[in-house]
């Protein structure tokens, strides 16, 4: 782990973290910030967004992407208002439970609406697909993690399968993925513009 003091630089970036309402999305988003320490014992429903920084450090980098994570409500009662709130984000989450298959059909359509959502429509969104509470019986799981594996890969997604549940199980790897990603983008940008000016 790079020490705060040899940081070079930090890396901001919007990711929408969306799903059916009890999929786990702030469940995991508190475990991961928390570093594992806080797992909500009583559910309680996002209203709208509610937005959490999470800071991931760049594998073998100095650098460290902090990600806005815009916790989206899976209510229906705030599902119109919600694209307006996506205006800039390029990067997102999608979660769904593996004791669901609705929330799986789910995840389908929310990724469709992010992506009318983009203002620049020939940007691609880089997204990351999260099947939580991986902990519960198999028998009690109604989404194979192979066909998850499936789509995500089908539609140029990392796949992740993961528990919220203390002490949590592999729940950095959405995480450090978006943070590689975005870092990776920016790397790119401005090797981009150093080649600009360099033929300028």
């Amino acid at each position: 782990m790079v020490k705060a003091t040899e940081i070079t630089a930090v890396l901001r970036c919007k990711v929408a973290v969306c799903g059916d309402a009890t999929v786990g999305k702030s469940a995991l988003i508190s475990m991961f910030t928390s570093k594992g320490q806080k797992f909500p014992k009583n559910y309680t429903m996002t209203s709208g967004i509610d937005v959490v920084v999470a800071q991931v450090q760049v594998p073998e980098t100095t650098v460290v992407v902090e990600l806005y994570l815009f916790d989206t409500s899976g209510s229906e009662l705030y599902r119109d208002s919600l694209a307006q709130s996506w205006n800039g984000i390029y990067y997102a989450m999608l979660v769904l439970d593996v004791t669901s298959s609705d929330s799986f059909e789910a995840v389908k359509s929310w990724n469709e609406e992010l992506k009318k959502a983009r203002l620049d429509r020939e940007r691609q969104l880089k997204v990351v697909l999260v099947a939580t509470k991986t902990d519960l019986p198999a028998q009690r799981h109604s989404v194979s993690l192979e066909s998850a594996q499936d789509w995500a890969t089908a539609n140029g997604m990392e796949f992740f399968a993961v528990s919220a549940l203390p002490p949590g199980k592999d729940i950095e790897g959405p995480f450090v993925a978006l943070g590689k990603a975005f870092y990776k983008s920016y790397e790119e940008k401005v090797a981009a513009y150093t080649d600009a000016c360099r033929n300028y």
